[in-house]
């Protein structure tokens, strides 16, 4: 149960439980019944009801109760026929039922003859010898009416509990809306956003939760300005590697054309490694930029067809290797064109470098509900279980099963999720049964849905 539950229930029990505990009390103060034989106004009552009675019969007295609901301001007048009905049909309370069923004239044995018991409520005789009975009640102190209703119980829990509701749901609210906006923040910090900020109004307020956002939000100012720092220092310090490894290029160049046959092999050493400082340095420069891009190009991508470019160029890379992609059929997707095939070559060129070659390495790629999944499946020595998850960092490199060969840098990887990410998509490792790693990239599709 969510903390906004929580509070909600907790809130409306207690109010409730205290709503009702004291509408009850209040009403059973003010329902104490009415002495039937003294109070203000009794006389004056009776003789009007009389007059009715006497004047038009049961027709008239109706019509008198129903224009004098409350004949005084604390009384309520009820009157029953014989049968014990009360005219208008209203809930008669439990004290004046028993009053009904109270007959001071009945005869007992241990009664003299000549004993006259007490009328305890005021007894009319109509025209056509119908006797009617007036029975006096306090009138209830009400809330819009309320307590008038039939069924005062029922009523009065329905107005409490409604109450306490809204009562609750407001609370409940006030109290769990910053965390739940702290906890969006959070997420979408941990996400990357850097400039995510929790503001106002919650930062405006007084209490322990308006500190807490206010923290977070000099918090997440200090992380992006760290992060934001480091990020200009790397494409700084890559930016100027390559000034000097273009002069380191070109001096090995003249080099070659003055060197005898015994150095070449070595010059030829030094210009692999300075492509590969080149390469590494276009690399770092690359996830630099995604790092600080919050938001692609959106254009329509057959992604399909941008794999066929990608299996073709590894084919041609690695013309020892076994590459298999059979594509599905056309697949939308909305993106970088040139992002997500450097992402996908990333992890091609992975499999390729680090699988095994004489076995054959898959690219599948299938759509199902709205979400399009690229599959790269190799026969390679696969990666210990723990560091699947953290061969998608930047710079690094497992320590025993892929790390036998050093042609890559420990990035691509991180290009590729960086990117998967970008996309609204993600990516995941897993070793595969048979052996071999299995990389898969999903992607949501575009608005054009797949085609067969």
């Amino acid at each position: 149960m969510t903390l906004f539950w929580k509070i909600f229930v907790s809130f409306m029990i207690a109010m409730t439980v205290t709503s009702v505990g004291a509408i009850y009390v209040t009403y059973r103060i003010v329902s104490r019944p009415l002495t039937q034989t003294e109070f203000e106004g009794r006389d004056r009552i009776i003789g009007e009801v009389s007059e009715a009675l006497a004047r038009g019969g049961e027709t008239a007295l109706k019509t008198w109760l129903r224009e004098n609901p409350r004949p005084t301001r604390a009384t309520v007048l009820l009157v029953t026929n014989e049968r014990g009905d009360e005219l208008l049909g209203r809930a008669m309370p439990r004290e004046l039922r028993a009053l009904l069923n109270f007959r001071p004239t009945a005869r007992r044995p241990n009664r003299p003859p000549n004993f006259q018991g007490v009328q305890l409520t005021p007894m009319l005789t109509g025209p056509d010898g119908e006797e009617y009975r007036l029975l006096f009640a306090s009138a209830p102190i009400t809330i819009f009416g309320i307590l008038m209703w039939p069924g005062t119980g029922v009523a009065v829990a329905s107005i409490a509990i409604f109450a306490a509701a809204v009562m609750s749901l407001l609370l409940a609210r006030y109290v769990s809306s910053p965390i739940v906006s702290l906890q969006k923040a959070s997420r979408s910090l941990a996400a990357g956003a850097l400039d995510t900020r929790v503001g106002v109004p919650f930062t405006r307020r007084g209490d322990e939760v308006g500190t807490l956002a206010r923290d977070f939000d000099a918090m997440a100012e200090r992380i992006q300005e760290l992060v934001t720092a480091k990020e200009t220092l790397l494409r700084d310090v890559s930016h100027e590697f390559r000034s000097p490894l273009a002069r380191i290029r070109m001096a090995l160049a003249l080099a070659e054309r003055r060197a005898g046959e015994a150095s070449r092999p070595d010059l030829a050493r030094i210009e692999r490694e300075a492509e590969r400082l080149d390469a590494l340095v276009g690399q770092v420069m690359t996830l630099t930029r995604l790092r600080t891009t919050n938001a692609p190009p959106r254009d329509i991508v057959r992604l399909d067809t941008l794999i066929g470019e990608v299996v073709d160029d590894a084919r041609f890379e690695y013309p020892d290797g076994n590459l298999e992609y059979a594509p599905p059929g056309e697949v939308l997707v909305r993106g970088d064109a040139e992002g997500l095939k450097s992402a996908i070559e990333n992890v091609v060129r992975n499999a390729m470098t680090y699988g095994d070659r004489t076995q054959p390495t898959e690219v599948r790629l299938d759509t199902r509900r709205n979400l399009a999944t690229i599959r790269v499946l190799d026969r390679g020595p696969g990666v210990p279980a723990p560091e699947l998850e953290r061969i998608f960092e930047p710079f690094y490199r497992t320590d025993k099963s892929r790390d036998h060969r050093q042609d890559g840098q420990g990035i691509g990887l991180a290009i590729t999720a960086r990117v998967t990410e970008l996309h609204g998509g993600k990516v995941a490792a897993r070793n595969r049964a048979e052996g071999g790693l299995e990389i898969a990239i999903e992607l949501p599709l575009g608005p054009e849905k797949a085609a067969a």
